[in-house]
């Protein structure tokens, strides 16, 4: 659903871009939410409004999510680190953060690993200069509409910069 309001918002078709999810959830040691692999399978590598992209797999490893995510693990040392209080997300365990998603102004968005369904996964989300994280019980592509359409949706929303939401492929 979020996804084909994202796609009518944005005025694209899907793409139906090729995702290795098996290679990609394996390495990871996890499934990733439905939601997030129908985004990437619509939209592919590119940016929302010139100001979001989302990490997936991608072929000129700028928003690839797994090189990304491996970037962050390997500078992940300590608990009082970058991510404090979470972790990255290490495979077998919870609890810890996946990357599925940046913004220009070097805002970070991630999934926190539970126990529960992946479809029900909280996201997390933290500015450049801030310390505290934002929580959200959403799916990504809710939170990515959102953004794009809903003037409210504060601090993250940029919809009255960007009236017209767009999304340009790499």
């Amino acid at each position: 659903m979020w996804v084909d309001l994202l796609l009518r918002a944005t005025g694209r078709d899907a793409r139906n871009a090729v995702q290795p999810w098996a290679g990609i959830e394996g390495e990871l040691g996890t499934e990733l939410p439905g939601d997030y692999k129908q985004l990437c399978q619509a939209f592919g590598v590119g940016e929302f409004s010139q100001v979001v992209s989302v990490l997936c797999s991608d072929e000129t490893r700028v928003a690839d999510l797994l090189r990304t995510w491996r970037l962050l693990l390997s500078n992940d040392d300590s608990s009082d680190g970058p991510f404090a209080p979470y972790r990255i997300h290490v495979p077998g365990s919870t609890g810890g953060l996946i990357p599925w998603g940046i913004s220009r102004a070097a805002d970070s968005f991630y999934w926190q690993v539970t126990d529960g369904p992946v479809d029900a996964w909280p996201l997390l989300a933290k500015m450049e200069d801030a310390e505290d994280w934002n929580r959200y019980e959403m799916t990504v592509t809710e939170f990515l509409y959102r953004i794009l359409t809903d003037p409210g949706f504060r601090p993250y929303t940029v919809a009255d910069s960007v009236p017209e939401p767009c999304f340009e492929p790499v």
